[in-house]
């Protein structure tokens, strides 16, 4: 079964609205998308709606795409912002880009817009696992800090040469009378 993707779009022409649409089910992605053309509904989805991605038109009547990029980035800064505008410039594109816009698709070639979503999802999921398998690493690290730091065994990590490494724990500074400081980078003393 596929995933369905949730997409917030932020485009004023309902016409070109129906366009991304079509070539998302062209491409076909399984999707649900909402289609907002003001800040306030742009902000109040960002705010309660479950999203994977946003889908921006560059320029608009009240609002426009930077502004929004810069209250996703701010709200939601892992969901994926694909700018998707006839009125995008080399300029503006890579402004977009710096500002953490992950890609840009200019309407007259829609062809793109499936993969780029596609790629989009793909990288911000390889984000978030990336993340979440650092901070399990951290935690990892952290409680082996601490069960080395508690032991009442001597423990100290020492490199090739015998030399004291990133590990002198308080058993060994009381076992063997030395501190931390004073063994880091040396033989082991005894």
């Amino acid at each position: 079964m596929e995933t369905m993707i949730h997409i917030l779009h932020l485009e004023d022409d309902p016409l070109d609205g129906e366009l991304v649409h079509a070539k998302l089910v062209e491409g076909g992605l399984a999707f649900r998308i909402a289609r907002v053309e003001t800040r306030d509904e742009f902000e109040r989805a960002l705010r309660q709606d479950p999203l994977d991605i946003i889908l921006a038109d560059y320029q608009l009547p009240t609002f426009d795409g930077m502004a929004a990029l810069v209250l996703t980035n701010e709200l939601q800064p892992d969901i994926p912002f694909i700018f998707v505008s006839g009125t995008l410039g080399e300029e503006a594109a890579i402004e977009a880009l710096t500002k953490g816009a992950t890609d840009y698709v200019l309407k007259f070639n829609l062809s793109r817009l499936a993969p780029a979503v596609l790629r989009a999802l793909e990288e911000a999921h390889n984000r978030r696992e990336h993340r979440e398998a650092q901070e399990a690493l951290r935690r990892s690290n952290d409680l082996l800090r601490a069960i080395i730091e508690a032991t009442p065994v001597a423990i100290a990590g020492l490199d090739l040469e015998g030399r004291v490494q990133s590990v002198w724990n308080p058993a060994a500074e009381k076992m063997l009378g030395w501190s931390a400081q004073e063994v880091m980078g040396k033989p082991l003393p005894i």
